[in-house]
């Protein structure tokens, strides 16, 4: 429920190198996808690496959406994280 303005202007202020998104709902998909595309107009694609992550998000939603990965879980997502921050 975050608007895709909201998190452009949040990765602009903090300079985060990752984002995570999640969604439980299939309806999420197609925000996370907005949010992608909202990064990518604001020219900060390049620069931070997408994670989502919910209970229904599998290999065809990450390409639907645009993001580099996905996590099973919580844990997944937090040792991905530091994977890209290394």
């Amino acid at each position: 429920d975050v608007p895709k303005e909201q998190s452009v202007e949040a990765i602009k202020a903090s300079g985060a190198p990752v984002v995570a998104l999640s969604g439980f709902l299939t309806l999420a998909f197609d925000a996370m996808k907005d949010t992608v595309e909202a990064i990518k107009a604001a020219g900060l694609r390049d620069k931070v690496k997408i994670m989502i992550g919910g209970g229904q998000i599998d290999e065809e939603i990450r390409k639907h959406a645009g993001a580099d990965a996905y996590g099973r879980d919580a844990m997944a997502g937090v040792a991905l994280a530091k994977e890209w921050i290394k």
